[in-house]
C-alpha cells in the first residue's frame, strides 16, 4: 500500500513537471502549430490572427507547388530561369490573403529534388504575402520575407494526386501598412501539379 502510494505520487509529480515544462517550453520556443493547412500569423505588436487554405471545390485552388521557367536578360543576354514555385490562397485572416514561395536555378528543377528534412533560410528562396485589393485599390499589395525558414516535411500520395508538406517557421513580413512585422508560421501540404 506504501509502494503504491509512493508511485502514485511520484507519477502525480512527473505530470505535473511534464505540464510545467511544456508550458515552459511553449514560451521559449513559441506556439506549437501542427494543423496542416492552418497558418499562425503574429505580430511584433502583440495582434494573432489565424488563416487556414481553401480545399479543392473552394472559392480558390487549395495549396498548389508547380515547375516551370522563364526568360530574363542580363546585360542583353538572355538567360533561361527554372522555378519551383509554391502558391496558397488564405482565407480567414485579416492579415494577408496570399502566400507565395519560389526556388529558382539555371538548372531544371524537379519537386524530388527536395527530400525530407531539407531546411531553408530565407536566403535561398524568394517568399511574399499579398493583400488582395479591393474594389476601389488598383493594384495588389504584397510584402517580401525579411527571414524565416523552410522545413521539407515529405512527400505523400492520396489516389491519383501527389503532395509535399513544407513547415513555415517565423516568416516574417512587413505589415502591408508598415506598422509592423508579422511573422507567420505552420505547416502546409501542397498538391503537385506537375
Amino acid at each position: 500500500m506504501k509502494k503504491n502510494l509512493i508511485l502514485f505520487l511520484g507519477a502525480m509529480l512527473m505530470l505535473a513537471i511534464g505540464m510545467s515544462c511544456s508550458k515552459d517550453d511553449e514560451s521559449i520556443f513559441g506556439p506549437v502549430v501542427g494543423e496542416v493547412n492552418v497558418l499562425l500569423i503574429q505580430s511584433d505588436n502583440g495582434k494573432t490572427s489565424t488563416g487556414t487554405m481553401y480545399k479543392s471545390g473552394e472559392t480558390y485552388n487549395p495549396p498548389h507547388c508547380y515547375l516551370g521557367k522563364g526568360i530574363r536578360y542580363n546585360d542583353g543576354n538572355e538567360l533561361t530561369v527554372y522555378h519551383m514555385g509554391f502558391g496558397a490562397n488564405i482565407k480567414g485572416s485579416d492579415v494577408f490573403d496570399m502566400l507565395n514561395i519560389s526556388f529558382e536555378s539555371n538548372q531544371p528543377m524537379s519537386f524530388s529534388n527536395l527530400k525530407a528534412g531539407d531546411t531553408f533560410d530565407s536566403s535561398q528562396f524568394h517568399a511574399s504575402a499579398a493583400y488582395t485589393p479591393t474594389w476601389t485599390e488598383a493594384i495588389l499589395r504584397q510584402a517580401t520575407a525579411l527571414s524565416g525558414k523552410i522545413t521539407v516535411i515529405g512527400t505523400s500520395k492520396v489516389g491519383d494526386k501527389s503532395y509535399m508538406s513544407l513547415r513555415l517557421t517565423d516568416l516574417r513580413f512587413d505589415a502591408i501598412d508598415h506598422s509592423c512585422v508579422y511573422s507567420v508560421s505552420g505547416i502546409v501540404e501542397y498538391e503537385m501539379w506537375e
